[in-house]
């Protein structure tokens, strides 16, 4: 028993220290553009980004983002249907969908695996949205000071088992849908 325990206090720090990091917020890199964002995380050493694939083109269709080692894409799976969209990082493809068509306030997010739903807190006012499957943890994108939507506090408190790239889909999905298109 002795034995065990002494292994236990060694591999304990080995363990917590490969927890992944935790979502704290998300701004926009210029005030007057929702093109580009700045993404914070419980690590001061590490920040993410998230911006347009063709920004001169105004193109809100496909995105790119890096985050820690994961550095992936998201793009509107058709042009003409913002119903559906895929995240792609490190060999996963997540699917983006709304729940209802043409509903952008209720999204399905799934790896195939794991099945995820953000839904907005308010049908009309798109300033809150959490995770609706409690199991998993909690995960909250609000919008740090109403009604401006350059700056989201993020509430991640999600098991271990939902990668970064899910957590992505979930603040990516929030996020265009609660910012103007210009």
């Amino acid at each position: 028993m002795k034995r065990l325990l002494a292994i236990s206090l060694v591999l304990w720090p080995l363990c917590t220290a490969t927890a992944q990091l935790r979502l704290t917020g998300l701004s926009t890199v210029w005030g007057d553009s929702f093109a580009e964002w700045t993404i914070y995380t419980d690590d001061e050493d590490t920040t993410g980004e998230l911006k347009q694939r063709w920004p001169l083109e105004n193109d809100w269709t496909e995105w790119v983002f890096s985050i820690g080692d994961d550095i992936g894409y998201i793009k509107m799976k058709w042009k003409d249907d913002p119903n559906q969209w895929e995240l792609r990082c490190k060999g996963q493809t997540i699917t983006i969908r709304t729940v209802w068509k043409n509903d952008p306030t209720r999204w399905r997010i799934t790896d195939n695996n794991i099945s995820l739903t953000m839904v907005s807190h308010w049908r009309n006012l798109p300033y809150e949205w959490k995770l609706q499957e409690k199991r998993w943890g909690k995960f909250e994108v609000l919008m740090t000071e109403e009604p401006d939507p350059r700056d989201w506090d993020v509430l991640d408190d999600l098991s271990d088992q939902i990668s970064m790239p899910m957590k992505m889909a979930m603040l990516f999905i929030t996020v265009y849908h609660s910012t103007p298109k210009w």
